[in-house]
């Protein structure tokens, strides 16, 4: 018999699991949500560089829907912000349009991933969210075309497919020149954006950027875009290699990179072209002819809004990245580059601990090296000089060998003297300590037994091997000849290679 308490455990236990036996009977339909409200269909769709359209359709079985609100985030504003959509009507079945404006001061750049969903909301209370979904803004003022070669991507318009792979090429073989210079290759995929004309071009470029502009990146979107015209254009060779230098030296120094100081990172960038149109060149040797090169303080963060002395920023940066190059060499301009990644030290302490000189002496001895003014005192100088080893002399005596020899000599005969007689007084004392000793062995035999004669052999006793236990042979395969067996050198089930028995080591026996 059962107790009372055993009984009453039986029956909770079986009330349980028929409990869950039926609800796994139950329709499949009153296992999911009882949310009326469904979606038909969702849209986006980017109309550049004006706004975005987001359409939804939903349907609500139980009752009206009276709310709409889609949330929206993108790559220059990571949080969800909402933007209600009025309904004037409530119904069963309604389609909304949810507006982000993208013109102006809301300019968001070819390239920015945009990540969105929607709520709804019905008369009832019950609340429906959407499943995000994510897409990325393009110009779509033209038809674009792609190619791809790693991680890189050309797009373009407009042109034949021979002309988009013209651009892929020549775009692949200044990623990879670059990457040697600055030590590394992309760690995220690049997008260049190639436009057909000037007007194109600064379509696409936010509110306010300066009308000289040829080309420009944005490495938080890991995208460039120039113009070029036909695969002869310089644009090529000088916009092009410019814009992707700007990407992949981002890509290489981190987040940290963004507080690079303007100079280095547009030097770095004018440094990587392949073409130096040879005003650049004039314009810098006109400012060393009057001595007005730009302090690189007022450079460091951005530069000047006015062409002439932009061009100038250009042209002397370019300058100082090439003295870098020259004094320090790649290894060292990479190694700072990749430092760019500590967080603890910013870009001043950088050069200091991998070239072992801050930007106010770098740029002193650049300039001392252009035979400019420069920037500090001689007492500010003394512990940051650079030398250039191949400019060290040493002076030279010919007949510094000779000496070097002779004090040798003077050294090592004294040496030699010494341990000659400490030598000699050791094998005297020897020699007296043997014959003592031999004369005390004459006299006293030792009773060592003697070691046996050569006709006499002594074997060590010799202890009683283990027994040992083989394994099983393999076993003949089912209904096959013994013929046929024996040419088998491989086990048809496993396809592994048949082995001989294997036999374990030495085992004691069990005592037992």
């Amino acid at each position: 018999m059962l107790s009372r308490y055993t009984r009453y455990l039986l029956i909770f236990v079986i009330s349980i699991g028929l409990g869950l036996f039926l609800l796994t009977m139950q329709p499949s339909h009153t296992l999911a949500a009882t949310n009326p409200i469904t979606v038909n269909s969702q849209t986006d769709t980017v109309t550049f560089p004006k706004s975005i359209d987001f359409k939804i359709s939903a349907t609500d079985l139980s009752s009206t829907i009276t709310n709409g609100t889609v949330f929206i985030r993108d790559s220059d504003n990571p949080y969800n912000t909402p933007h209600i959509v009025d309904i004037t009507t409530p119904a069963h079945t309604i389609i909304l349009h949810g507006y982000k404006d993208i013109s102006g001061t809301n300019f968001a750049s070819p390239g920015t991933v945009v990540t969105y969903y929607w709520q709804l909301q019905d008369a009832q209370g019950h609340t429906y969210t959407a499943p995000s979904q994510t897409f990325t803004i393009t110009d779509t003022r033209f038809p674009w075309q792609h190619l791809n070669q790693g991680k890189l991507q050309v797009n373009w318009y407009n042109r034949s497919a021979n002309f988009g792979q013209i651009i892929l090429s020549q775009a692949s073989t200044s990623l990879n020149r670059i990457a040697g210079n600055l030590g590394g290759s992309p760690l995220q995929p690049i997008n260049l954006w190639v436009y057909q004309t000037t007007n194109d071009f600064h379509g696409s470029l936010p509110p306010g950027t300066y009308e000289w502009v040829g080309g420009i990146a944005f490495p938080k979107l890991n995208q460039a875009s120039v113009v070029v015209q036909t695969p002869a254009d310089i644009t090529l060779i000088r916009d092009m290699p410019h814009e992707l230098t700007h990407l992949l030296f981002h890509q290489l120094g981190g987040q940290n990179s963004i507080y690079t100081p303007t100079w280095f990172d547009e030097g770095l960038a004018v440094y990587n072209q392949v073409y130096h149109e040879g005003a650049m060149k004039q314009t810098f040797q006109q400012a060393l002819k009057n001595h007005s090169l730009v302090p690189l303080n007022e450079i460091a963060t951005n530069f000047p809004s006015d062409a002439n002395k932009a061009y100038l920023a250009y042209s002397q940066s370019w300058n100082l990245v090439t003295y870098m190059y020259t004094t320090f060499g790649e290894p060292k301009i990479a190694a700072l580059i990749k430092g760019l990644n500590n967080p603890a030290l910013d870009f001043n302490e950088e050069l200091k601990q991998v070239l072992g000189i801050d930007q106010d002496h770098l740029e002193n001895q650049w300039l001392i090296s252009l035979q400019q003014p420069t920037t500090l005192i001689p007492d500010q100088t003394n512990n940051h000089t650079l030398q250039n080893p191949a400019s060290v002399h040493i002076a030279s005596d010919p007949y510094a060998p000779l000496l070097i020899l002779l004090g040798i000599f003077m050294i090592v005969t004294p040496l030699l003297g010494l341990g000659g007689l400490f030598t000699y007084q050791r094998r005297s004392q020897r020699v007296q300590v043997s014959y003592q000793a031999q004369g005390r062995y004459n006299a006293n035999p030792p009773a060592y037994p003697m070691p046996p004669s050569a006709n006499q052999r002594i074997y060590p006793p010799q202890p009683v091997p283990y027994p040992y236990y083989p394994a099983y042979p393999p076993q003949a395969l089912p209904d096959t000849p013994n013929n046929v067996q024996r040419k088998l050198d491989y086990d048809p089930y496993t396809g592994e290679k048949s082995l001989p028995p294997a036999y374990p080591p030495y085992q004691r026996p069990s005592q037992e």
